[in-house]
């Protein structure tokens, strides 16, 4: 069928492009499935989608367009953003789309993705005075209610709480509440000048009412005001902070070591609106942005309650899932008050930008983590000032940036690197990282081989090459020490990543990739008897194949992954992994499908494959495949009108290698299969 269905996407009859939506929402999914490949981590999509699709309603202009606002388009890189805006300065407004060919890194697959979110248009006055009567005409209104369930029952629903009066006594691991996940989302925008919302949520197993719970178990509000008189930002309620390469403040998506291999920098600087599910991953409170020639100065504080085991007086580590779904989890929830308070001042001149950020964070118990060797220099304590100095500068061809922090305990991290554009087709990035191993704060993420910025020294380069008209390569070298034992890994250890994908697009309906990529890292040898630790080397090579083409109202994917590695001087055990997406949207009635069916075979847990698939909107699901088994899926999307839309998606699991129950602990399922449904509606007005 992958034979027969490449053979086919050949033929030169090909039909009219997809509408703006569909286009947008492919973008979104294909930088998902860039970013994710590989991912061990739980990223937080939720906000990277909502400034995407509100960029997609709400173009940016680029002939008056800020560093910033480019910055929301995650799949520019640093440079690239640099280029544009140089262009625009030296040569003046671009009067056309088309104009962006001539505008050095950015090839025709670059413009494609930028297309739904950009506009060339005259320069407006974006500071001009709102009125009332403008807020309730203009200002648009959106709800969102979704709904999310497993057919099957997991282990901590199966114990009814009312069947025992002891039960929280008894039975305090078990979940109190229902299987059914449901959020409610209200938002409200007037252009992007205005910006508000209210987020509600209760997980599978949170009770909704009861003895823990009255109501949903997370709330959330957030406002945002842009571009009032001398205020370039206020925030209100729930909000994010971001500055310099994230050595201090980056609660934030980024995208680390992807194919998108010059987006080494943290995007999306200054305050911003928090509209996410996520419960630790941002501040309580409020702050502002005030703009002084071209001075940037920046004040926030943040008051929230965060989880911890705080039975002992102490805790030892921060709970970030989010879950309080039994008396066990409950007793942890909001147990330890976090006050956060910090500035920003940055200045802009031209091609040049340096900027310092200080913060200081209060905890009302003390962090004392459990001590072992590798978390031996965490920060304890409860309290912990962090302070850094960033800058950017573009030189010619070089673009030159960096970032030093340094924390009240006097540890230090540093991040330094630039980028290179010798000739349009070539594009280089060189970036240097050092992260001493007492260096630990809160709310840090930057590039980097694992998400916590310490006890890391590394060297990357990555570079894109356009050779050819319709062809792109884009490789990395990435090759790092831990100068300290880290978690799995009881002494210093070194590792080395490397990647080479070639992108060929034969015309706008028709795009391939191939994909290599090989890891070296080193993990502990476990033997009976062992005194001293002893670490070997863990190989893993991957190499992925994808084909993406439409054909009239059809979209098909082709996907083929395989991988082998090898711990020490064992032998080598596989991975494999392929699927075959379809799409169709109909002509006749507002109703989009998407249909995958998938199998895979890894034969260990180093042999795992991560793969992102379409899901309905705000939801995300990047599942990981061990084991032998299948796995398909339906997503429907319906438009009722201009103002209420639908999504329903079912998704099953069959595993094939004689396993009688999923998962571990309250999550584990008896059976060889898992079922989940997901709905969600949405309501403009």
């Amino acid at each position: 069928m992958f034979v027969y269905l490449s053979l086919l996407s050949l033929c030169p009859c090909l039909a009219r492009a997809q509408d703006v939506v569909t286009i947008t929402e492919q973008t979104i999914a294909d930088i998902f499935e860039q970013v994710s490949a590989e991912s061990d981590e739980a990223i937080d999509y939720d906000s990277f989608y909502e400034d995407l699709m509100f960029c997609s309603r709400n173009p940016i202009n680029l002939n008056q367009a800020t560093r910033e606002e480019l910055e929301r388009l995650p799949f520019l890189s640093d440079i690239q953003v640099e280029n544009i805006q140089a262009y625009v300065y030296q040569y003046g407004p671009l009067q056309t789309k088309y104009e962006l060919q001539l505008i050095e890194g950015l090839d025709m697959t670059d413009i494609r993705r930028m297309i739904p979110f950009v506009f060339v248009g005259e320069a407006l006055n974006t500071n001009k005075r709102i009125y009332w009567i403008d807020l309730l005409k203009y200002g648009k209104n959106e709800l969102y209610f979704r709904l999310d369930r497993g057919l099957e029952t997991k282990e901590g629903f199966q114990f009814l709480p009312e069947e025992d009066v002891n039960f929280p006594q008894t039975n305090a691991g078990n979940y109190l509440g229902s299987q059914l996940y449901h959020s409610l989302k209200y938002r409200y925008h007037y252009k992007d000048r205005i910006l508000a919302g209210i987020t509600v949520e209760k997980d599978a197993g949170e009770q909704f009412w009861g003895s823990t719970h009255k109501g949903y178990d997370f709330y959330s509000f957030h406002a945002q005001f842009n571009n009032f008189g001398k205020f370039k930002t206020i925030v209100v309620g729930d909000f994010r902070a971001n500055f310099g390469q994230g050595l201090v403040l980056h609660p934030e998506f980024s995208m680390g070591k992807s194919s998108y291999v010059l987006n080494v920098t943290p995007h999306n600087s200054g305050l911003k609106k928090y509209s996410s599910t996520d419960e630790y991953n941002f501040f309580r409170g409020g702050g502002a942005t005030i703009q002084l020639g071209k001075f940037d100065l920046t004040a926030f504080y943040s008051n929230k309650m965060i989880d911890g085991d705080t039975l002992t007086g102490t805790f030892p580590t921060i709970i970030k899932t989010g879950y309080h779904r039994s008396v066990v989890e409950h007793n942890k929830k909001h147990t330890v008050k976090q006050q956060i308070i910090g500035g920003n001042a940055t200045y802009t001149y031209l091609n040049f930008q340096v900027g310092a950020t200080i913060v200081h964070t209060l905890l009302d118990n003390r962090l004392v983590p459990d001590k072992s060797v590798y978390n031996s220099f965490y920060f304890s304590g409860n309290k912990q000032t962090t302070a850094s100095a960033f800058y950017r500068l573009r030189w010619k061809k070089l673009n030159l940036f960096g970032e030093t922090a340094m924390s009240d305990q006097g540890a230090l991290a540093t991040l330094n690197g630039c980028y290179f554009n010798p000739i349009s087709q070539v594009s280089l990035v060189v970036l240097h990282r050092y992260y001493s191993p007492e260096y630990d704060t809160f709310y840090a993420s930057s590039f980097s081989e694992t998400s916590r910025i310490n006890n890391e020294n590394g060297l990357y380069i990555g570079i894109e090459v356009h050779p050819f008209i319709k062809w792109k390569f884009a490789a990395y070298a990435d090759s790092y020490r831990f100068p300290w034992p880290k978690y799995g890994i009881d002494a210093p250890s070194i590792g080395k990543d490397y990647l080479l994908q070639a992108d060929y697009v034969v015309n706008r309906d028709i795009a391939m990739y191939w994909r290599f990529r090989y890891e070296e890292k080193q993990t502990n040898l476990s033997y009976a008897g062992a005194v001293m630790p002893v670490i070997v080397p863990v190989q893993k090579t991957n190499l992925r194949y994808n084909l993406a083409y439409s054909i009239g109202n059809f979209s098909f994917k082709n996907v083929v992954e395989g991988n082998l590695s090898r711990r020490a001087t064992a032998d080598w055990t596989y991975g494999l992994m392929a699927y075959q997406d379809i799409s169709y949207q109909f002509t006749g009635i507002p109703l989009k499908v998407d249909f995958r069916y998938q199998f895979f075979d890894a034969v260990e847990y180093e042999n795992r494959i991560y793969s992102y698939e379409r899901d309905i909107l705000y939801a995300f699901s990047i599942p990981m495949y061990y084991g032998l088994g299948s796995r398909c899926y339906l997503n429907l999307k319906y438009e009722l009108n201009n103002h209420l839309s639908f999504w329903f998606k079912i998704a099953r699991t069959v595993y094939a290698d004689d396993r009688e129950s999923l998962g571990s602990g309250n999550e584990t399922i008896t059976g060889n299969s898992k079922t989940d449904l997901r709905f969600l509606v949405k309501w403009e007005f």
